[in-house]
Order: C-alpha cells, then structure tokens, then sequence
C-alpha cells in the first residue's frame, strides 16, 4: 500500500465529486422526506432569540425556565446567520448543509489520496453516494457540520507530518467540532495515543500546539459560560443530564418517549448550574454503588450503537460494514491510518462505557470506515483474483437486499432476542 499526503493528483476530481455530491444532496433535499421532530425547535428558538437581540437562550421547551448554555453554540450561531441573510427558512439551511455535505465527500477522497491513492477514486464515489450522508443535510440538526469538522481535522492531522501550521489549523477544527458537538473533543486523546506512541517527546510537543489551538478557541465561549453563570461549564450544560439518564436501572434511551424533563425537576432546581451537578453526581453513584448493572449497559450500549434496524435496516452501512472491519483489522496501525483508528476506537468506547449507545452518533464515524472498506477493497482487487471479490461483493449485496426486502419479520426477530437479555 502507497502512502502519499499531497493533494496535487487529479485535479479536477474534487471539483467533479463536489459537484456530483451537491446534486445528488439537492435532489434528495427536493424529495422532500418526513423527517422526525428531534433537537430542531431548540436550536431555531436560540437562533430567533439570538437575532432577536435577547442572546442565547431557549425557554419554550423547558417550561419557562432559561437555557442558556445547554447547547453548544455553533449551529444555533449558523441558523441564526442563515436566518439573518434569508429570514426564517429551512429550505436555506438545507442548501447550504448541502454544500457543507458536498464538502465531506471532498474530504473523504482527500483522505484516501493521502493514506492510499489507489482507493481514493472508490471512496470518493462510496461517500459521494453512501444514502446517511446523502439524507443528512436535510435535516436542520448539527450532524452535517459535525462530519465536516471531523473529516477535515482528520486530514489536516494525516498530512501535518510534525508541520506546526497544520497542527495548528487541526487544533482550531477540533475546537470548532466540539463547540458544534462536545465530543468532538475526542480527537484530543485519539491524536495524543498516536503521536506520543509513534513520536515519544516530539509527540508531546506536537499535542500541545494541537491543544492550545483547541483552546484558543473554546476557551472564548468558556469565558461567556462563566459570565453566565458564575461557574466552569467549558461548552454546555448537557452532560451531566446524558450521563444519568443513561447509567439508571431503566435508562431514557429504553423508553418509547425518553429523556424528558418533568416540570417538578425544574421547581426543585430552579438553577441550570445546580441541574447539571445533581445529574452529574447521579450518574457517577449510580455507576459506583451498581458497577456489576451498569456492565452489563455498557454491552447494551455498544449493541445499540451497531444495530442495523435503528430506526430502520441501515442497508448502506450493512454493505459496507464487513470490508470497513476488515479494513479496520488490517490498517488501524499502518501509517496514518493510525488516526482514524484511534478516533474510532475512543468514540466507541466513549458511547458505550459512559454515554448512550445510537446509531445516530455513529454517523461521525461512518466516513472513516469508508476509508477503511474502500482501502481493503481496492488492495483486495490487486492482490486477488478479481472474479472472487467480484463474487464476494455479489453475495454480500444479495443478502443484504433480501434482509432489507423482509426487515420488519426480521427485526421483530432480533428484537426477541435482545429482549431475552432485556436488551432493547
């Protein structure tokens, strides 16, 4: 396997595969599919509010009660832009995520030219096409920004080569992805894992300019946090509420109608600070005084996060799915691959061990085993023989079109299964 980190191989590629991928995300778009009510109405309300001049804060949803710091603040910041420039409208924000999308699949080929040439042409089209990162733009939800930042400090990561100005510049995506979703923070310990492995001292010194960027720019919206609310809250006021109502004896995630908060917590925590710290110290008991139960939903997480019929059978990733683990088993050390192992593998354990376990934050990572599948495939159709990969593709493709043909049955079967486990 060649490893190259330039950019400069075929020029018109990324302009065709931003082209194609902005079309096929518009045409999506124009269909115009249901999409189910999830954090939508909060972000638009601290957007309108935000342009309204009253800052950043939500009401309508919690009773009355000010939020003003439970979502991170990039894509109510964006809305509030989008809305600014061409007033109320989804049908922009759509576009332009469209575009931002677009972007991604740029990425991802960029990626594949600097850890293996030959699979960048194939995981360009597979992310040009790959239906989740099709659907994604449409909805007004952050997902779509959150790829990009991961995708493109992932790059800047991969082709740094020990280039402070390219660790600096990964530092301020990983800034920007965590003040989009605080868990873009992860690429912090994923990146330290490898360079201290691989670079001993320059590796620490390597980390501290990615650090430093990173708090360069979190460390503004920290400051406004403590403005706020007098106390340290780094990005927002959500974790401590994700970290108890997924380590309980029947967790939020389980319920048909979860993660609700009753109007009584409020009267009894009027303060959003003393919230976040009561759900904080919640969730660490329960952890400690039940280590042998909340095992057993770090497995139940870990199944949830994988399952292929949340909320419906996931036929893209399922195709993928078995040349991105034997990608995964192959290069997850080799050179630069390095990095997106490491991510992959700390998100995984993040979500199961410690916070909810979705197939919906998966999505982040789905790029990745792209890479992954599409650099295991193309070695495949060099070192095999072709008409036996060919027929290993055929048969995968086959079963999982049969699966998705009787998904329902099927589904109603793996869900007896878990449930024998009380695993659902």
């Amino acid at each position: 396997m060649r490893v190259q980190g330039t950019l400069s191989d075929g020029r018109f590629a990324p302009w065709l595969l931003f082209v194609a991928a902005f079309c096929l995300r518009m045409a999506y778009l124009l269909l115009d599919y249901p999409v189910p009510p999830q954090d939508t109405a909060d972000y638009d309300e601290i957007a309108l509010n935000l342009l309204a001049g009253e800052g950043f804060v939500s009401r309508l949803t919690w009773f009355g009660y000010e939020m003003r710091s439970w979502r991170p603040p990039f894509y109510p910041f964006f809305l509030a832009l989008v809305y600014g420039v061409w007033g109320y409208s989804h049908l922009a924000v759509k576009v332009v995520q469209a575009l931002i999308g677009a972007g991604t699949v740029v990425l991802v080929w960029a990626l594949a030219c600097a850890l293996c040439r030959r699979a960048a042409l194939l995981a360009g089209g597979l992310a040009l096409c790959y239906g989740p990162l099709v659907a994604i733009p449409a909805e007004v939800m952050s997902e779509t920004f959150f790829c990009f930042w991961i995708a493109l400090a992932a790059w800047f990561m991969v082709v740094a080569e020990g280039r402070r100005n390219y660790l600096l510049l990964a530092g301020v995506v990983v800034g920007l992805a965590a003040l989009t979703r605080p868990v873009g923070l992860l690429w912090g310990p994923a990146f330290a894992i490898v360079v201290v492995w691989r670079l001993r001292g320059v590796g620490v010194r390597q980390c501290i300019w990615v650090g430093a960027a990173v708090l360069l720019v979190v460390l503004p919206w920290s400051a406004r946090n403590w403005q706020v609310h007098g106390a340290w809250v780094p990005i927002s006021t959500h974790g401590g509420f994700i970290l108890a109502r997924s380590n309980a004896f029947d967790p939020a995630w389980r319920q048909e109608r979860g993660w609700g908060i009753a109007e009584s917590f409020f009267h009894r925590f009027p303060s959003e600070i003393e919230r976040d710290r009561h759900w904080y110290a919640q969730g660490k008991t329960f952890i400690l005084e039940h280590p042998g139960y909340y095992l057993r939903l770090v497995v139940e997480r870990f199944i949830r996060m994988w399952y292929f019929f949340r909320p419906d059978y996931n036929l893209w990733f399922m195709i993928l799915m078995p040349f991105a683990l034997l990608g995964l088993r192959r290069y997850c050390f080799a050179g630069n691959f390095a990095y997106l192992g490491s991510f992959v593998v700390c998100s995984t354990l993040v979500f199961s061990a410690i916070l909810y376990g979705s197939t919906r934050f998966r999505l982040p990572l789905e790029p990745f085993f792209i890479l992954f599948g599409a650099a295991y495939i193309s070695d495949a159709w060099h070192d095999w023989d072709r008409r036996r990969l060919l027929a290993i593709l055929g048969v995968v493709v086959i079963a999982n079109l049969l699966i998705w043909w009787q998904q329902e049955p099927l589904r109603q079967l793996v869900i007896s299964g878990l449930n024998f486990f009380e695993l659902r």
